[in-house]
Parts: C-alpha cells; structure tokens; sequence
C-alpha cells in the first residue's frame, strides 16, 4: 500500500476578501487543508458491503480524494481513481482477469492494475520492454466491519475502528436507516449534532424533550483510551426509543428515566446508549467526510426489548422521522466547518454545552479544527 500525500484544497475553497461574510462562505484553504489532513489518519466508512457486488467497480469519495472499490481474487481494494496514464477514472473501466488474477483495468487504454496499486498490464507497451516502476497508483488500507467498508488514507491508522458491541448481538434487533442523498455539511458537524442534547426540546419537541424543561442536564464528560465519553441522567416522553410501547399501560406513563452514555469514537463515530427500565436502545451513527462540506452517514439502532422482527419497520420510520428533524438546521450551519475557540465565531455556553466544547478542544488538539 501507498501512503496518500497530504490533501490540498482547490478553487472552491477560495474566499471573499470582504470583511463580514465569513459565515456565507467555505472556509478558508488553511481550515479545509487542516480538516483534509488532520482527518487522513482515520478509519472511514466510505460504502455498505452489500452495495459493492462483485464483478463491479464503485466509486466513493473521501476527504475531496476519489477512490474505486472493487473485490479483486475475494478481497475488498481501494485504489485512487485515476490512471496513471492520462487520468482517467478507473471506476468507469471493468475487472478483468489476467494471469489467473483480477485486475482493475482502465476504459481508455487498457492499463491494468493489481490490489497494490501497480499496473500489471500496458497493452502498448513494446515487446521486452518492462512496466515503468511508477506506473502505479495509491492504494489504501482497507477493512470491513458491521457491514461497512471502511478506507484509512495513511498506511498507519491512529485508532482502530470504533467498537458497536450491540452488532450481531443476538440479543438485540438492530435496524439499518440508509440515506437517500449526502448531508451538505461537514462529518464532525454531524458528530457534534449528534452529541448535542440540549437541543432536544427545541428540534424533537415531545419525543426527547420539552420547551417547558429546556434545563440541561449535569453531564459528566471524560476521554476514554479513542473515545470522548458523555453521561447523563434525563426523564424523556415515552417512545420507542425510550421505552417498549407495546408494554400494557405504557400510554398512562408521562416520563421515561433514562440514563445516557455517549461514546465519540473520535473524530468520525458516534454511539449513544440509552437505558431504561425497558432496556438498552442504540444510536450508532458512523460519518464518512466526501468533502469538507458533504457527508455521507451511515446508521443504526439497536435495541433489546419489543424484540419481534415485524416492528423493525416501525422503529426505522422513528428514526428516519427524528433525522429528518434534525438535517435542514445541520445544514444551515455556517462555517461548514467548526471554527477554533479562539476565532469566536461561535458561543457555547458551559456547563450545558460542555460536551460539545470537550469533543471540539479534542479536535483541536488532533489538528482537525485550526483555521476559519
């Protein structure tokens, strides 16, 4: 494998030099090189397992860099998508099999490329005439887990893939929520949306919260080895992701006692845990960063009461309606990424926005949040 060099930002991070307008913008090349880079040395979600068939090239999108999927002789690869001849995509040319081993070869001239990146084939190439050593292009560090492919851009990932114990667990159902389209904003603003909980009464009015009891709850916050780890206690309504409302006499409860864990597996992945007297219920979100300003996020939620499969539907349309609460005020967020402390540009507010200023002084610290 290859290591990727570090992201540069293009023409569209470029900025108006009119004071003022900041927050209508992208940030600036610094911000966007800084969040390119300081994120290359993470596990990233990039597909599910099931959309990559075999016999077939897919392309996805990672830090502004493209990269083509393929299973080549039973295993996952992931190669930039470009030829090193003229550039053109990989992801539009075919697998084919050449000496009993399968090969990515390019639509425009035939070049072929083997799981290490290094092409394998030049059919113009002269007779004795060997294959140019850099004739290659990157590959990267591949692995699969909870029916995702994850990329690492660095030969050497900084933290394994954040744990989901609740996957294939047999005593939970899990649902798997898949996203029609990208969100138009940044994966660490997803993973901050996410964490933040003082905004349930306000977005999830009557399902996590009420406007009446806007308090926020006494968080305790610590670092956990990779993990940013949140916990608090909280009375919510009664709903599916709070309690078994096929229980007799659910619908005469006004408040659920929950305990929250939350666990950042930083700075991609998300996992809340949320116990109650009815059991264990998961939201497990993992973020694969296209860009500094689309995301493409992948869920799922696990629980482990009202356990018949025929409510799995039920419990997915829960979900897809509280993200659709949440994704039009992710998106408006400006800048797309999470300007430092020190620009000001934000207010958060201790103690109730603690989590979400550990979780960013993190971030800073990993060089991920540096310029506006």
């Amino acid at each position: 494998m290859t290591q990727h060099a570090a992201v540069t930002a293009g023409p569209e991070a470029a900025t108006s030099s009119k004071p003022g307008l900041r927050e209508a913008e992208a940030p600036s090349a610094e911000a966007i090189n800084a969040f390119y880079n300081g994120m290359m040395p993470y596990w990233h979600p990039v597909l599910a397992e099931a959309d990559l068939p075999d016999g077939k090239l897919v392309r996805v999108e990672l830090l502004g860099v493209g990269i083509v999927l393929a299973r080549l002789n039973g295993a996952v690869v992931a190669l930039r998508d470009l030829c090193r001849h003229f550039q053109a995509r990989l992801s539009l040319g075919e697998i084919i099999d050449l000496d009993g081993l399968q090969q990515v070869m390019c639509p425009y001239h035939g070049w072929s490329y083997g799981a290490d990146g290094q092409c394998k084939r030049i059919p113009q190439l002269l007779e004795g005439r060997k294959i140019p050593s850099n004739a290659r292009v990157d590959s990267y560090k591949v692995t699969t887990r909870y029916g995702l492919i994850w990329v690492c851009l660095q030969d050497e990932p900084k933290f394994d893939v954040p744990d989901y114990p609740e996957w294939g667990d047999s005593s939970f159902r899990t649902v798997v929520m898949k996203e029609n389209e990208p969100s138009k904003t940044s994966s660490i603003r997803m993973i901050m949306g996410t964490l933040d909980d003082t905004h349930f009464p306000w977005v999830h009015q009557g399902i996590l919260g009420n406007r009446d009891e806007p308090a926020a709850p006494d968080h305790r916050v610590w670092r956990e080895g990779q993990y940013l780890v949140l916990q608090y206690d909280v009375e919510q309504p009664p709903n599916l992701a709070t309690t078994d409302m096929s229980a007799a006499g659910v619908d005469q409860i006004e408040k659920i006692a929950l305990r929250y864990t939350d666990y950042v597996g930083m700075p991609n992945v998300i996992r809340l845990v949320k116990d109650s007297a009815a059991g264990r219920y998961v939201v497990w979100l993992a973020t694969c960063p296209n860009s500094y300003n689309q995301t493409t996020n992948f869920w799922a939620f696990s629980r482990n009461y009202d356990m018949s499969p025929e409510r799995d539907s039920t419990y997915e349309e829960f979900s897809a309606h509280v993200r659709t609460q949440d994704k039009p005020i992710i998106e408006s967020q400006r800048p797309w990424l999470l300007p430092p402390f020190w620009s000001q540009i934000e207010l958060p507010l201790g103690p109730a926005d603690k989590p979400l200023m550990e979780f960013q002084r993190w971030l800073e610290e990993l060089g991920i949040v540096s310029g506006i």
